[in-house]
């Protein structure tokens, strides 16, 4: 494998439409013999002219240095990538599902039916992105780690908001206590004041009974 498979392991896409059999855009990255083209142009058109065809089914066809995927997606269009049988075979189809996301496919010029200046440009970037796997590891590894970070925060705002409502529930207890120390304290008042009054009452009934006796034992010394 030479350095250049190495550095550019996607060699082609190829964009069609299958209803009209008609190619929307091919890309090459300038390493592909001419006889490949015309070997890719054959297969979408085998390929294109297939009756019931399923969509979104990965398929793949291998060589001994390369690696043909194909798939056809909703409503008409037919992707071919070829690649060096070295690149792995998700990011190839990963690539095909970046393409639908920024709607490339749409992007065509009206009377030609042809991927318009703007569309071309949109695919030769993704393509270059895709063609360094370091660089789309490190993008999903940073992904990853903003994905975790969402995760983390969001449970560390679920804790606070569930710290916030044992909080409020501890300051509604503390009332609650609160209020009942009041009403303890209130009640102790009244009992102590009850209390005051009765010995009160006890005290004069005792003394006007010994004023009582006192008086009955004087009269009958008297008497």
């Amino acid at each position: 494998m030479s350095d250049s498979d190495d550095k550019m392991p996607i060699k082609y896409v190829l964009i069609g439409d299958s209803a009209t059999v008609k190619i929307i855009t091919e890309f090459s990255s300038g390493n592909v013999d001419p006889k490949k083209k015309k070997e890719i142009n054959r297969i979408f058109n085998k390929l294109a002219k297939l009756p019931n065809k399923k969509y979104d089914e990965r398929n793949k066809i291998t060589s001994k240095d390369e690696n043909y995927y194909f798939m056809n997606v909703k409503p008409n269009y037919l992707f071919i990538i070829l690649v060096n049988n070295q690149y792995p075979e998700r990011y190839a189809f990963e690539l095909i599902a970046k393409i639908m996301e920024e709607n490339i496919p749409t992007m065509i010029n009206d009377e030609t039916g042809e991927l318009n200046p703007s569309g071309r440009q949109a695919l030769k970037e993704l393509v270059n992105k895709y063609q360094d796997i370091k660089s789309i590891n490190k993008i999903a590894e940073i992904q990853g780690s903003v994905e975790s970070l969402k995760v983390d925060m969001k449970k560390n705002i679920t804790k606070m908001v569930e710290s916030v409502d044992n909080v409020n529930e501890l300051q509604n207890k503390s009332e609650q206590l609160k209020l009942e120390s009041q009403n303890y304290k209130d009640s102790s008042v009244e009992i102590r004041k009850l209390t005051w009054w009765q010995n009160c009452k006890l005290w004069v009934i005792i003394i006007g009974i010994v004023l009582l006796i006192i008086l009955i034992i004087v009269l009958i010394v008297v008497l």
